[in-house]
């Protein structure tokens, strides 16, 4: 019995820790969108119309870039039991993320259901917390405001890539076009 007991125990701390070696680590600043995102992964709202009666559910993991701006999640429909995989979990957001964006980013986890997981932080969001300032006091917030004048920032940006060969006029005329 102590054999099956001890067994027991160290089989439970090496899943602890497997999962553990996933978790975010490292400075981190959510986007507005990505805090959007975890709003809804901490919800029991639709997370995939397309599934029918399995379409609302509870988070189980929500991964997020270093840069805090790309980000995904897996959920449980309701009535089901779910295991989570970290690693094809990880595996699945680096894919989408490479995907939209062209770039190859590391994804980890930021929260394990509704426990924030990065750089240990370990605080539960209680269901009836405003989700943006809990995260906020925690000072995982980006609450940087886009330039006012983000048309003109981005004919500037254009101009610079004509100026230096990037981009030909016809490029850079169609760019300028989508602006307005």
């Amino acid at each position: 019995m102590k054999k099956l007991f001890g067994i027991l125990v160290l089989g439970l701390m090496w899943q602890v820790n497997a999962t553990a070696d996933f978790n975010g680590q490292g400075d981190i600043k959510l986007s507005p969108g990505t805090v959007k995102k975890f709003e809804t992964y901490l919800s029991t709202s639709i997370h995939n119309k397309s599934l029918g009666a399995e379409r609302a559910g509870r988070g189980l993991l929500f991964l997020v870039t270093a840069d805090g701006i790309h980000s995904t999640y897996r959920y449980c429909p309701q009535g089901k039991s779910c295991q989570s995989d970290p690693a094809k979990a990880i595996k699945d957001c680096q894919l989408r993320v490479k995907k939209s964006t062209g770039k190859k980013l590391e994804c980890r986890i930021f929260a394990n259901q509704r426990k924030i997981v990065w750089n240990n932080i370990n605080k539960e969001v209680s269901k009836d917390v405003n989700v943006k300032e809990f995260l906020d006091k925690l000072g995982l917030v980006s609450n940087e405001k886009p330039p006012s004048n983000l048309d003109e920032e981005q004919r500037k940006t254009l101009k610079s890539l004509l100026d230096a060969g990037i981009m030909s006029q016809k490029e850079f005329n169609e760019a300028i076009k989508a602006i307005k």
